[in-house]
């Protein structure tokens, strides 16, 4: 082959290669450059969303992000079936560009959200605790109707699984849980309140009853029992002073005075001591019976009668004592004051025939009480 024909083709290969880089430079330049980085950072915001669980907290502006970054998937697949030279990415980087911007407004609205239901969720379940602190115990002691009993479970059920919740940091479902928990507690307390509140409308006479009873222990020189239901105490007075003081139980519908045989209350009245009892004479550790039914008992126990309170048949009911075997820590005789032994072989050494007993719903107000009680 010729020198010059070497040359020639040399020189056309070297303008070949120029011509193919040139042509290949302009084909890249022409190509649209995928998307990639606007996508990942969409798809890292929504990430970090989800890490903070903004599809719980913020559901719905997560849900723009996610279905934006979804539309910016579907475009970029649709623009992949065109022509190379054809593609336009810009409907991608927009629809990724609002993803972003959603998913980091989910991140920190749920990151405020969270904070304000974590802290209102806490706050209501240290409120009702403090409130079920004050009053769970004379609640637990009413004999109350079923119905109410069960929503105040259910309260008690509910606050339990908030408190769950807030550990797990589920404050969504918590804050749901403590909504429902305060309704059904709420109820129940309201409740058992205006029954108590009814219960106390005859605060005066007892008041009156036990200011004449510890005033003949003091006219008189002699002992005196005083009984109150709240909180459940017995007192012994001798000479118009306290002497001793004793835990006391008392029948299991214990909120109100004795109407009938059978219905489970303690009667409350101004009454003496009838017997004194002892080994094979009472099935108890020891008893000091009472006069009920007094003079008064009946004339209210006929009245009710005559006013169809109670049916014809109805009986008052007697054999109320003073008696051991208490300290079972619940209201649960069919009437009766119960104590502790040590305490009534105390209160039965100084007791005697004729010794009057007064049994009293309380010497304290209401509002005394549930002062008291949060102490």
């Amino acid at each position: 082959m010729k020198r010059g024909s070497l040359v020639s083709l040399f020189i056309y290969l070297i303008v070949a290669a120029i011509v193919i880089f040139l042509t290949v430079m302009l084909f890249r330049a022409l190509v649209p450059e995928p998307p990639q980085p606007e996508v990942e950072r969409a798809r890292a915001a929504i990430a970090r969303a989800r890490d903070h669980r903004s599809e719980v907290y913020s559901p719905k502006i997560y849900r723009e992000a996610q279905n934006n970054y979804d539309s910016a998937m579907t475009a970029w697949r649709n623009e992949n079936e065109r022509y190379i030279l054809f593609r336009d990415y810009e409907r991608v980087i927009t629809f990724a560009a609002i993803a972003q911007k959603k998913a980091d407004e989910a991140t920190r609205n749920t990151i405020t959200r969270s904070n304000n239901l974590k802290a209102n969720l806490g706050s209501e379940i240290n409120r009702m605790r403090e409130e079920m602190q004050s009053f769970e115990k004379i609640f637990l002691s009413m004999p109350l109707p079923k119905d109410i009993k069960n929503k105040h479970a259910k309260g008690k059920l509910l606050l339990r699984e908030a408190e769950i919740d807030l550990a797990k940091e589920n404050y969504v479902n918590g804050n749901v849980k403590i909504t429902e928990a305060n309704e059904y507690i709420s109820v129940a307390y309201v409740l058992a309140r205006k029954k108590l509140e009814d219960y106390y409308l005859h605060y005066s006479d007892w008041q009156e009853w036990a200011t004449s009873t510890i005033n003949e222990s003091r006219r008189n020189g002699s002992y005196v029992i005083l009984v109150e239901k709240i909180p459940g105490l017995c007192h012994l007075y001798h000479g118009g002073k306290k002497k001793y003081t004793f835990e006391a139980e008392f029948g299991s519908n214990w909120l109100g005075d004795k109407k009938s045989r059978g219905d489970m209350a303690t009667p409350e009245g101004k009454y003496v001591i009838t017997k004194k009892l002892s080994g094979s004479s009472t099935k108890y550790h020891k008893a000091l019976m009472i006069d009920y039914p007094n003079k008064i008992d009946m004339q209210e126990f006929n009245e009710r009668i005559r006013n169809g309170q109670l049916p014809a048949d109805a009986s008052i009911g007697d054999m109320i004592e003073i008696h051991g075997d208490g300290g079972k820590g619940a209201n649960w005789t069919q009437g009766c004051v119960a104590l502790r032994n040590a305490d009534m072989d105390l209160l039965f050494k100084y007791a005697s025939k004729g010794t009057p007993v007064t049994i009293i719903g309380s010497t304290l107000t209401l509002e005394e009480f549930f002062s008291s009680s949060e102490k």
